[in-house]
C-alpha cells in the first residue's frame, strides 16, 4: 500500500527538503550556542527566572 502511494505522487523531495531545513536550522543553532564568547554572552541571563530585583512588588 505504501509503495503504491508513493509510485502515484510527484512529490517526493518534499521530504528532503524538510530535512535540509531542520538541519540547517540545528547546525545554526549549535553555532549560535558554542561559539567562542558565547558564555560570556549568557552569563548575565544565567540566573533571570530567580531575580526578583526586576520583578514588580504585589504588596
Amino acid at each position: 500500500m505504501k509503495s503504491l502511494v508513493l509510485s502515484r505522487t510527484d512529490l517526493l523531495f518534499l521530504p528532503e527538503i524538510a530535512l535540509f531545513i531542520f538541519f540547517a536550522i540545528f547546525v545554526g543553532a549549535l553555532v549560535l550556542v558554542l561559539r567562542p564568547g558565547a558564555k560570556e554572552a549568557y552569563a548575565r541571563f544565567r540566573f533571570m527566572a530567580l531575580d526578583e530585583s526586576d520583578q514588580e512588588n504585589d504588596g
